[in-house]
């Protein structure tokens, strides 16, 4: 009697090869470049006024500067999501082409957010949970719109998706996204827009950075928000800012249909 084998597979499926090698080094293209080389459109000093104490602390021209690369970075609840929703409404107000990229939450909830929060309706948004299995094609159909501003919530969110979309590495997936973002900074899109970029991230249980080093270092600017002890406030400051070079920080409240921005505190 014939007896049937079945082999068992084991651990996750292998990851896909990339389908092209890598293109063969070519001494050649290699330029070597003086700051007196470089020319960019004068747009890419005009700040992006928020008309908030926030600017002070953004850049020392006043406002976020276009082709800037930040992370907001902070615990669960800590108001992350909320000051950078804030700043794309005020700079949708000022006639300034943002968009909010969602990865965390649908319809339904950013509704009942822009119930409390009427500012935030007017800002774009893509629920990115929609196109999880073509999340490649879709953030670069989309950043090639070109926008002056776009927020992601959340960098881990995009990452993931892209894992799992594509059956490949947290590192790949990374490369990807940072390239992506450096391709629009430079303004390579249709509407030739130097496009900043506000990226979301969570900090651990012990507020370290959850992302890369990689990721840390290749950022502008590095923006942190966490809650005051025994009060409702939180604050806002950098860590690492190329723009500005202040080390205040801003105090913020949470309130019930808008964000309250207090006053601006000297670090010691």
């Amino acid at each position: 009697m014939n007896t049937l084998k079945i082999k068992k597979r084991r651990g996750r499926p292998a990851i896909k090869k990339a389908q092209a090698a890598a293109p063969a080094f070519n001494p050649s293209s290699v330029t070597l470049l003086r700051g007196a080389d470089l020319s960019f459109d004068t747009s890419l000093f005009d700040p992006m006024s928020i008309n908030m104490h926030l600017d002070s602390i953004l850049s020392t021209d006043g406002g976020l500067m276009p082709a800037t690369s930040m992370v907001i970075c902070g615990g669960p609840g800590s108001g992350k999501s909320t000051v950078a929703l804030d700043m794309l409404a005020q700079l949708t107000k000022a006639s300034k082409k943002c968009l909010f990229i969602s990865g965390e939450m649908d319809e339904i909830g950013h509704y009942k957010y822009c119930k409390r929060m009427p500012q935030f309706a007017r800002v774009q948004t893509l629920f990115l949970k929609n196109y999880s299995h073509v999340v490649k094609d879709t953030l670069e159909y989309v950043f090639d719109m070109g926008f002056d501003v776009i927020a992601i919530d959340s960098i881990a969110e995009v990452i993931e998706m892209y894992k799992d979309a594509y059956r490949t590495t947290e590192s790949a997936a990374e490369g990807w996204f940072l390239n992506l973002q450096s391709v629009h900074k430079k303004g390579n899109n249709n509407a030739k827009k130097y496009t900043a970029f506000i990226n979301i991230q969570q900090v651990t249980k012990s507020g370290e950075f959850a992302g890369s080093n990689r990721l840390k270092h290749m950022t502008d600017a590095m923006c942190h928000v966490e809650r005051i002890k025994d009060s409702d406030a939180r604050k806002l400051g950098f860590s690492k800012n190329r723009d500005c070079d202040t080390n205040n920080s801003i105090e913020f409240r949470i309130g019930l249909h808008r964000v309250e921005y207090m006053f601006t505190t000297l670090e010691e």
